[in-house]
C-alpha cells in the first residue's frame, strides 16, 4: 500500500537508498588502499584482490593510491555520502509523513461517505480514534519500516565486503547472529501482542476521554467529579502499563543482543588470530566491518520488533476503511444524477424499515403516507414509535428495507441522494453549533451565500435580533457547540442555517422539544410565516406546536393509525390522537368533524 499511496516519494526513497548504499560500498573498499598507505600488508585471496582493483581504477584517472590521495578520495566519499544521508532522512520522514495525512484524509473521506446506519451504529470515539491516535502509530510504523528497509541495505553493503575478505569467518559469525537473532526474535510475537493491547487501550481512553468531557454538567450535578477521574485515570495507568510492556520488551531485545555481538566479535578475534592467521591489515578491517555490522543488524531487529508492535494500528484502520468501503452510501459519478424538484408530493409507496429484526419493533412498517409541497405536514407519536425513522428516510439517510419513497412520483435511488440534500433543510433536536463565528455556521448551508442572503435568512427565523445584539454581529465566535446562546437562539440560528439553503422542504426533527414555551412560541411563528412557500415536515412528540398544520400522521408502534386535520382528529371521541392531547392537558374546539383511522 506504501509504494501504491506515494508513488514518486517511494521511488524517491529508494533510489537514495541505493545511491546512500553505494557510497556506503565505496567508503569501506577505499579502507583497503588507506592500510596499505600506512603501511599494513593487505596480501593476498580477498584482500589482495580488492587491492589491485582499487589500484587499477586509480590508475584510470591518472593517480596513485598514495596515503595523501586515498585520505582525499575518503574525504569526499564520506562528505557526499552525509549529504545524501541527509537528504534520504528529510526523503523519509516526508514518506511517512505525507503517508500518514494521505491515509488519514481517505479514511475520513471513507467515514464521510459511509451511510447512516453504519455510522449511527459505530462509537465515534473509535471513529476519532483510529483518525488521530491509530493513523500517528500508523505514520511511526512507516518510519521503522523504511528505517528497517535502509538499514538492511547498508548492512548487506557490509556483509559483501566482508565475504570479500574471508568467506569462513564472516559466515561463521553470520550463523552466529542469526541463531542471536532467532532467539531474540521470539518476542516479535509478543511485541505484537502488546501493540494490540496499547491499541485497545487507547481507543477506550479516546471514548472515556469523550464521554467524560460531554457529561461534565452531569457528572457535576451528581457530585461524581472523584469517580469520573478515577475511572479515567485507571483507563491512562492501562495505556502506559501497555505501553511500558512494549518498551521493556525491546530494552531485553536490545540487551540479549549486546551481550551477544560482543561474544560473536571477542570468537572472532580469536578465530582470526589463532585460527585462520590472517594478515593483520584483514584483521583490522573485519573488526571495523563487524564492529559496524553489529549494531546494524541489531538496529534491523529493533526496528522489526518495532515495525509488529505498531502494524496492529495499520490492521485496524485498514479493516476500518474497508468497512467503511462496504457501507459506502453511494460512489462515482452516479452522485450527480438530479432528484426531482418536488412540485407535488413525497410519498411513501408501503415503506417498511427495521433497525433488527421485525420482532425487535423498532422502525415502521408497511407505511403508506402524503407529504404535499407547499403544505406544513405533521407526523407525532410517543418515543420510539418511528416518527425520526420517517426523516431518516425522506432525506434518503435510510433506505426502505421494501416500498419506496416516491419524489414527485419518482422513486429516491441512491444516485439521486446528493441532488436531493441540496433541496432539503433540517433542523434537529441537538443543534449543532461550530465553534466558529455566526457567518461560518451559516455558510455550512450555502457556501456562496452573500451576507444580504443570511441576513434574510436569520430575518425568516426570527434570529436577526439574536445577531444584532452579539458584540460582533455575524463575525461573533459562539463558543463550543453554540454555547455563547440559549438553546431557544441556537435552535433560531440553526433555522437560519436551514434556511439559507432554500430548500423545497423543511424538516423539523423534535426541534422545538427541548424549548421553554416563549422560544417554541417564536420558532413556530417563524415557521408559520414560510406556510406555502414550501414543504414544512413537523416531527414532535409535543401536540401543540401542531396545531396550524394541513395534515397530521399518528404513528404508534411503527403503524399508521390516523390521520386528518387537527380539527378532524380532534373530534372523533375515540381517537388516538384525542387522547394524546387531553394526556398533555390541550384543550380543542367540540365542534370540529369526525376523524379518519387508517
Amino acid at each position: 500500500m506504501l509504494m501504491a499511496t506515494m508513488g514518486r516519494r517511494a521511488a524517491l526513497a529508494v533510489a537514495l537508498l541505493l545511491v546512500c548504499s553505494l557510497t556506503e560500498g565505496i567508503g569501506l573498499l577505499l579502507l583497503v588502499p588507506l592500510l596499505q598507505a600506512v603501511g599494513l600488508q593487505v596480501g593476498q585471496g580477498g584482500l589482495g584482490r580488492i587491492s589491485a582493483t582499487l589500484a587499477h581504477l586509480f590508475s584510470i584517472v591518472g593517480l596513485q593510491p598514495t596515503l595523501v590521495t586515498v585520505l582525499a578520495f575518503y574525504v569526499g566519499i564520506t562528505a557526499a555520502q552525509a549529504l545524501l544521508v541527509r537528504w534520504q532522512n528529510v526523503a523519509n520522514a516526508r514518506l511517512c509523513y505525507e503517508f500518514a495525512a494521505r491515509l488519514r484524509g481517505r479514511l475520513y473521506h471513507a467515514i464521510a461517505g459511509a451511510n447512516w446506519l453504519f455510522l449511527s451504529g459505530s462509537r465515534s470515539s473509535a471513529l476519532t480514534h483510529a483518525l488521530t491516535g491509530e493513523i500517528d502509530r500508523v505514520g511511526t510504523g512507516t518510519y521503522h519500516l523504511v528505517s528497517l528497509v535502509a538499514t538492511t541495505a547498508v548492512t548487506g553493503v557490509y556483509v559483501l565486503v566482508a565475504l570479500r575478505v574471508s568467506v569462513p569467518i564472516t559466515l561463521l559469525v553470520f550463523a552466529c547472529g542469526g541463531v542471536l537473532l532467532l532467539a531474540v526474535s521470539r518476542k516479535n510475537a509478543a511485541a505484537r501482542a502488546e501493540g494490540e493491547r496499547a491499541s485497545d487501550r487507547t481507543r477506550h481512553v479516546y471514548g472515556l476521554a469523550i464521554e467524560h468531557l460531554a457529561s461534565m454538567k452531569t457528572t457535576r450535578s451528581y457530585g461524581a467529579e472523584e469517580r469520573s477521574s478515577a475511572l479515567f485515570s485507571r483507563g491512562v495507568e492501562d495505556v502506559a502499563d501497555a505501553y511500558l510492556g512494549s518498551v521493556r520488551l525491546q530494552a531485553d531485545s536490545r540487551a540479549w543482543f549486546e551481550v551477544g555481538s560482543v561474544v560473536i566479535l571477542a570468537s572472532l578475534v580469536l578465530l582470526t588470530i589463532q585460527v585462520q592467521n590472517l594478515p593483520a591489515a584483514a584483521v583490522f578491517l573485519l573488526l571495523f566491518l563487524f564492529a559496524r555490522i553489529m549494531p546494524r543488524v541489531a538496529a534491523i531487529q529493533q526496528n522489526a520488533q518495532q515495525y509488529v508492535n505498531l502494524l496492529p494500528s495499520f490492521v485496524a484502520v485498514v479493516a476500518l476503511w474497508r468497512e467503511c468501503d462496504a457501507a459506502a452510501e453511494c460512489t462515482g459519478a452516479a452522485v450527480t444524477v438530479p432528484s426531482p424538484p418536488l412540485e407535488r408530493a413525497i410519498r411513501f409507496d408501503g415503506v417498511s424499515f427495521h433497525y433488527g429484526t421485525i420482532d425487535d419493533g423498532f422502525g415502521i412498517d408497511a407505511l403508506d403516507m402524503e407529504i404535499l409541497a407547499g403544505a406544513t405536514t405533521a407526523i407525532i407519536g410517543p418515543s420510539g414509535s418511528g416518527k425520526s425513522t420517517v426523516a431518516d428516510l425522506v432525506i434518503g439517510l435510510l433506505a426502505p428495507r421494501s416500498g419506496r419513497v416516491l419524489i414527485d412520483g419518482t422513486a429516491l435511488r441512491p444516485d439521486m441522494l446528493r441532488s436531493w440534500r441540496e433541496r432539503i433543510g433540517y433542523v434537529p433536536q441537538d443543534t449543532f453549533l461550530f465553534h466558529d463565528t455566526v457567518r461560518a455556521n451559516l455558510a455550512w448551508a450555502n457556501p456562496v451565500a452573500t451576507e444580504a442572503a443570511m441576513r434574510e435568512a436569520l430575518r425568516l427565523a426570527a434570529a436577526d435580533e439574536i445577531v444584532t445584539a452579539l458584540p460582533r454581529g455575524l463575525d461573533t465566535v459562539l463558543g463550543d457547540r453554540g454555547m455563547r446562546l440559549s438553546g431557544g437562539e441556537r435552535q433560531r440560528i440553526a433555522l437560519a442555517r436551514a434556511l439559507l439553503r432554500k430548500p423545497r422542504l423543511l424538516i423539523l426533527d423534535e426541534a422545538t422539544s427541548a424549548l421553554d414555551g416563549e422560544n417554541e412560541r417564536r420558532i413556530l411563528d417563524a415557521i408559520g410565516s414560510l406556510h406555502g412557500a414550501l414543504a414544512i415536515l413537523i416531527i414532535t412528540h409535543r401536540l401543540a406546536s401542531v396545531r396550524g398544520a394541513d395534515m397530521i400522521y399518528v404513528l404508534e408502534q411503527g403503524h399508521l393509525t390516523e390521520a386528518g386535520s387537527w380539527d378532524t382528529l380532534t373530534a372523533a371521541p375515540e381517537s388516538r390522537f384525542r387522547a394524546l392531547c387531553l394526556a398533555q392537558g390541550i384543550a380543542f374546539d367540540e365542534r370540529a368533524p369526525a376523524a379518519r383511522a387508517v
